[in-house]
């Protein structure tokens, strides 16, 4: 599971565990999949990531594909 999640919301950033996703957050999702939380989807890079962090990244406008 990841550590980590920044967002930088003025930037279109997300920072997970210390790898920089800069792209509009609506190109990112959350899904579900995996036994130990939600999966943090952009392109081919995926991480398991903590419930509370997928509803940050959800308000901040990440898609939700659970």
């Amino acid at each position: 599971m990841a550590c980590t999640v920044e967002i930088h919301k003025g930037a279109q950033v997300i920072i997970v565990d210390g790898v920089s996703f800069n792209a509009p957050f609506n190109e990112s999702s959350i899904e579900s999949g995996h036994p130990h939380g939600p999966v943090f989807s952009n392109g081919a890079a995926k991480a398991v990531i903590s419930e509370a962090d997928a509803a940050m990244l959800i308000a901040a406008g990440v898609i939700d594909r659970r």
